[in-house]
C-alpha cells in the first residue's frame, strides 16, 4: 500500500452535489443503526445521523462516477482486489441533534456472506459554511483535515480502519457514503 488513505478535493462538481443531495430526497430517510443485520439497533449516545439508501441500478451514475475515482486509487494506492460498489448510503449530520458516529470500522468480519468491505468512501456534499464541528478523523493516523473539507471532495480508504466523524454543533453536514466489495480477505 502507498497511502493509507486518499483525498481528492472537490473531485465532484457543485452540481454533481446538488443531483445527489437532490436525488437522496426521493428517498426514506430513516435513523442511522449501530451494527449489521439482525444485531443492528439504534443508539444515539454512539452513532446519530438520519440515512437514506439509493438505489445503485437506478442510480448508476454516481456509481460510475464515484468508480472513476476509486480505480484510479485503488491502482495508485491500495492494489486491493474489488469488484465493485454495492451500496449508497446518504448522510446527513444535524446540529441540533449534535450529530455524530464514534469510533468505528466498516467492515463486517463475522459475516457469512463471500464477499468483504474493502475500500470506504466518503464524499462530502456540504459547504464547510453550512455547518460547524463534524470532522471526519482516523484514529492514530494523520488526518485528512482541511484537504477533505470543500464540497465535492471524495476521500477513499481501507475499510478496516478505524475512524469516526465529530459532532455537528450547528447547520447539516451531508455526505454520500459507500462500499467497495472484493472477495473475502485472506
Amino acid at each position: 500500500m502507498n497511502n493509507v488513505w486518499e483525498v481528492w478535493p472537490s473531485a465532484l462538481t457543485g452540481a454533481e452535489c446538488d443531483a445527489i443531495v437532490k436525488r437522496a430526497a426521493l428517498y426514506t430517510p430513516e435513523s442511522a443503526t449501530v451494527g449489521f443485520a439482525q444485531g443492528a439497533r439504534s443508539d444515539h449516545a454512539y452513532r446519530s445521523s438520519t440515512i437514506s439508501w439509493l438505489d445503485v441500478h437506478r442510480d448508476k451514475d454516481i456509481v460510475d462516477r464515484l468508480m472513476q475515482f476509486i480505480h484510479s486509487s485503488n491502482r495508485t494506492n491500495f492494489g486491493i482486489d474489488i469488484a465493485g460498489l454495492f451500496d449508497l448510503q446518504y448522510t446527513e449530520y444535524h446540529g441540533r441533534a449534535q450529530g455524530k458516529y464514534d469510533w468505528h470500522q466498516d467492515v463486517w468480519l463475522e459475516s457469512s456472506r463471500p464477499f468483504d468491505r474493502k475500500l470506504s468512501v466518503v464524499v462530502q456534499l456540504s459547504d464547510p459554511e453550512d455547518y460547524e464541528g463534524g470532522a471526519f478523523e482516523f484514529f492514530g493516523l494523520q488526518q485528512p483535515g482541511v484537504n477533505f473539507a470543500p464540497r465535492g471532495s471524495m476521500l477513499i480508504f481501507p475499510s478496516f480502519l478505524q475512524h469516526r466523524v465529530l459532532p455537528v454543533t450547528k447547520g447539516v453536514r451531508r455526505s454520500l457514503v459507500s462500499w467497495v466489495e472484493g472477495p473475502r480477505w485472506r
